[in-house]
């Protein structure tokens, strides 16, 4: 399910943006150290500093050497991407590598820069200064972490970061950086994505406890900024629109930790606290939704419950369908559009009916033939209908046609499944599975055994 995010109205002075972005309330004994942080000259008891390093891991990509050993150096060049060190050492060479898919070498770059600030391989535990930089770094390597599911390794980096609310985590700790500004270096995505990742963890006991701890914090600002404080509870004056755009700000963030423990919850299997929380973004919510979004909420509602076996789960489907004249300015409108044709293929699926699923995918397609999901769903009807062979040719054919737009995880995995089923395990076979590897740059179990 997909996250949607309000897009708030930047102000013209960058002050205002980055006391709104970097606020966070400290706990009462953070609180208390921060206020007497000019008397300390940083000088902190080892529990109460911040001491993260990266795991001593080489991210190495053999794909590309999977591929030369198929095709050959000459044939297999144009796969090849820049590595490590073929770019500049710094954000513009990391922006490189992702740029090009090439999340191993990215990640190798993380450790560089990292080592950079002492907390590379081997520094866990050791102390270290933090700076917004080195906290975008750190956020750019937990995001490339999860993306190439080498979650084992976050939630031990993790460890190190606790709840994010040391005293050497927060702007008024370093004077001589940021004088008298107040708030915390940590970016607000980084905090949502180490909440997150206990889900992974198999000796987790609680998987939504620090979720809800940052669903608390978000809260809590809100409530200051409707008292008339600032973000973090000092008593400041704020313009009024300095206020609204915060508050637009924070119930957007609201919103997204909200989806984020939906999305936790369908992953667990937890489909009750999905639906409450899902059907309380949609019967109370803090911002003013868009026709689109209202749409996208009721169609997600309509999907966790036919997962579920609640086939009344179609009545949410309708109400999203009745929104559509609104969105269209035309009530007189009855040409289905693509999230109807979706959703009543979804439904055709929960009823066991592939054929009508089949149409009503087909039709979505036609409708934007640059949704390759729907193409992806088309071949897995095929499949259970038991046409094998006409669902690897689908995807094969999506693949070479639109090379940007199929080579994603969903479309790997199916052709991948697909390709197990079929009694020949010619070269032919494998070889695609490198090429589609190779240009989708991620980490993905060994598929040539």
């Amino acid at each position: 399910m997909s996250i949607f995010i309000h897009e708030y109205e930047l102000s013209f002075v960058p002050a205002e943006d980055e006391r709104r972005r970097f606020a966070w309330i400290p706990s009462s004994k953070t609180k208390m150290t921060l206020e007497k942080a000019s008397q300390m000259n940083h000088a902190l008891p080892r529990d109460m500093l911040t001491m993260p390093g990266v795991e001593n891991v080489n991210f190495a990509n053999k794909t590309y050497e999977g591929l030369v050993s198929y095709l050959g150096e000459a044939e297999a060049a144009p796969f090849k991407t820049k590595t490590i060190e073929e770019v500049t050492q710094d954000e513009r060479g990391l922006k490189m590598l992702i740029e090009d898919s090439n999340y191993s070498e990215a990640l190798n770059l993380t450790t560089r820069l990292l080592a950079m600030y002492g907390q590379g391989p081997g520094q866990t535990g050791y102390p270290s200064k933090h700076t917004k930089h080195s906290l975008q770094l750190w956020l750019t390597r937990f995001s490339l972490l999860v993306k190439i599911c080498a979650c084992k390794i976050a939630v031990k980096e993790a460890m190190a970061w606790d709840n994010l609310d040391r005293p050497d985590l927060y702007m008024q700790w370093y004077k001589e950086l940021y004088g008298n500004k107040y708030g915390t270096l940590v970016p607000f995505s980084l905090r949502l994505i180490l909440a997150e990742l206990p889900q992974y963890a198999t000796t987790s006991t609680n998987i939504y406890k620090k979720l809800f701890e940052v669903l608390s914090g978000v809260r809590k600002i809100i409530l200051n900024l409707e008292n008339n404080l600032a973000e973090d509870g000092r008593c400041v004056d704020l313009t009024t629109q300095d206020r609204n755009t915060s508050k637009l700000l924070w119930y957007s963030r609201e919103a997204r930790v909200i989806h984020s423990i939906i999305n936790c919850a369908l992953n667990q299997k937890d489909y009750k606290l999905a639906i409450q929380l899902l059907k309380d973004l949609i019967e109370n919510p803090r911002l003013k939704y868009t026709i689109d979004h209202s749409r996208s909420l009721l169609s997600a509602m309509g999907r966790i419950c036919l997962q579920v076996g609640d086939l009344k789960g179609h009545s949410y489907f309708l109400k999203s369908s009745r929104l559509k004249p609104q969105l269209l300015g035309t009530l007189g409108e009855n040409k289905a559009d693509y999230r109807e044709l979706i959703d009543a293929a979804l439904l055709a699926i929960a009823q066991n009916n592939y054929k009508e699923a089949y149409k009503h995918f087909e039709n979505a397609y036609i409708i934007d033939s640059n949704k390759v999901m729907a193409l992806n769903n088309m071949a897995t009807c095929l499949f259970y209908e038991g046409q094998l062979n006409n669902a690897i040719s689908l995807l094969e054919d999506a693949i070479q046609r639109f090379p940007e737009l199929a080579l994603n995880e969903s479309l790997l995995s199916n052709i991948h499944c697909f390709y197990q089923f079929q009694n020949s395990a010619s070269n032919k076979q494998r070889l695609l599975k490198y090429h589609i590897i190779s240009k989708y740059k991620n980490s993905v179990t060994d598929i040539t055994n």
